[in-house]
């Protein structure tokens, strides 16, 4: 089985890809073919109910282009700013698995691996793709069995860093 930090990779480098076939994807249907015509003919556009356009391309994801990198050093531990990742699972997501960086101290730890209070550990927050399975509506025999993906954006913690607080002073103003 793989261990965490290998699934965080595959993970990670699935949302990449992801992402760049999605940009591909929605950059080749905004091109016209020779002639004028669209390269997906099945492109649709209608209205949400809050009047917004929702255009609907064609995606395609082939999971034999992901590669896997065997060379990132796991770093969550190697830090001064140290962090675990908590995994959840969602069957309606695509990817189904996201793993977000919590951090172990409120501190940094120093040369001798104690926890120094004078810095503080944050997470570093990242915004990520994701599509959602949503069960389609509409007339015919068929629409209660079909499915499209809708694309949402998350802000995940990726990882943690140490930062210098901020100390804000405070003027008090005494009455006589």
């Amino acid at each position: 089985m793989f261990s965490n930090s290998n699934k965080v990779t595959a993970v990670c480098v699935a949302m990449m890809m992801m992402m760049m076939m999605m940009m591909m994807t929605t950059e080749a249907a905004a091109m016209p073919k020779a002639g004028g015509h669209s390269k997906h003919s099945a492109r649709t556009h209608r209205k949400s109910s809050d009047g917004a356009v929702v255009e609907t391309v064609p995606l395609q994801l082939d999971p034999s282009a992901l590669v896997v990198s065997r060379s990132i050093r796991p770093l969550q531990n190697a830090s001064i700013s140290p962090w675990t990742y908590n995994i959840s699972r969602d069957d309606s997501l695509f990817p189904p698995v996201l793993a977000e960086a919590r951090c172990l101290l409120r501190g940094c730890l120093d040369s001798e691996g104690r926890e120094n209070l004078n810095l503080e550990s944050r997470p570093i927050m990242h915004q990520v793709l994701l599509l959602r399975r949503v069960k389609s509506t509409g007339a015919g025999s068929e629409a209660g069995h079909s499915y499209h993906y809708r694309l949402e954006t998350r802000l995940i913690a990726v990882g943690c860093t140490c930062i210098r607080p901020v100390v804000k002073h405070q003027v008090v103003k005494h009455q006589d």
